[in-house]
């Protein structure tokens, strides 16, 4: 499978290429960024076939099979629309756009295009978090009533190239790393919230410094969920899940191969799992591309990516905040 990977940007290191050298099968063919001279540095650090000119000659360029959308969350709908619609399969950094208007064209654009746009929820295919989902569903803890959940970790402004910071790449905790706990919240719900609330605390620059959210769920679970980006604050990744007959506690879902813990107890016993160290990225691009090999369905497509699309538009309105959902570049 040859891969083109858009943008320079860290993350690419630790999803793409890392894993690509451990998996058979998988072509580095080019990379295309908005600084030219970043592109060739870091193409020749990790072994690109090649540099493309830029986005556009990436995504249509006849030797690329895969597109890897590692560009500021502004561009993720139009560039993956791009490759989509250039013939490319797509997967595609979280979170997925800037809104759900942004999310469903992306989505129609698949359909029409007959190419798959996979969102690069890493932690979905690492086997700790599908064995927490299969104790769920076959009722080792009962009916859930509480799913707590949390991502914290400090990012300092630096300028213009901390997106994260800024309004109109997407920027806020919520988007950047709040997204985590609200997939891990509705993928074990597997529907969205009949109510939610919100409240934040903003950042000079105006976007969400830390932000809590609450989901209500017929049925009456709730989800309570933060994510926090002020500096300093120490790294924290947690899920607890409160059933009625049980509870699981998984410290670091996110990054299980960084060191978790991962334990079922039902009040008669304790069970605690060993976790692979295996990187989760690792995990995701070998599941994406036998996917798109055989043609099996991916847990992180289609109505995957709606369901928290919608519910990141809801929290943000919740939290007064609906604008950041819509800033696009200048």
């Amino acid at each position: 499978m040859r891969i083109g990977c858009l943008g320079a940007a860290n993350i690419a290191a630790a999803a793409l290429i890392d894993p690509s050298k451990v998996r058979g099968g998988a072509v580095l063919q080019a990379i295309a960024a908005r600084d030219p001279a970043r592109a060739r540095v870091f193409a020749e650090r990790h072994g690109f076939v090649r540099i493309a000119d830029d986005y556009e000659a990436l995504v249509t360029a006849p030797d690329i099979d895969l597109v890897y959308n590692a560009l500021p969350i502004n561009l993720h709908a139009e560039w993956s629309i791009r490759a989509l619609e250039a013939g490319k399969h797509v997967l595609c950094e979280k979170p997925f756009a800037m809104n759900s208007e942004e999310a469903k064209a992306v989505l129609a654009a698949a359909e029409t295009s007959g190419k798959r746009v996979i969102e690069a929820f890493h932690y979905r295919y690492h086997p700790g978090f599908r064995q927490m989902i299969d104790w769920i569903q076959t009722g080792k803890i009962g009916s859930i009533s509480t799913i707590i959940a949390n991502f914290h970790i400090g990012i300092p402004f630096t300028g213009s190239t901390q997106i994260r910071h800024m309004p109109e790449t997407g920027g806020g905790a919520f988007m950047d790393l709040g997204c985590y706990p609200l997939s891990w919240a509705l993928t074990i719900m597997g529907i969205v919230p009949s109510r939610v609330t919100a409240e934040a605390t903003l950042t000079p620059r105006g976007v969400d410094e830390a932000l809590r959210a609450i989901l209500v769920f017929d049925g009456g679970a709730r989800a309570e969920l933060s994510a926090c980006m002020t500096v300093g604050e120490p790294f924290s990744a947690n899920l607890t899940v409160t059933g009625s007959r049980g509870e699981i506690r998984f410290v670091n879902p996110l990054a299980p191969h960084g060191g978790a813990s991962l334990s079922v107890d039902t009040g008669e016993h304790l069970h605690t799992v060993p976790l692979s160290r295996i990187s989760t990225y690792t995990y995701q691009l070998d599941s994406v591309l036998e996917a798109l090999e055989s043609c099996e369905p991916l847990p992180t497509e289609g109505e995957a990516v709606l369901r928290p699309q919608c519910t990141l538009d809801a929290i943000y309105e919740a939290a007064g905040l609906q604008h950041l959902r819509f800033r696009t570049a200048a």
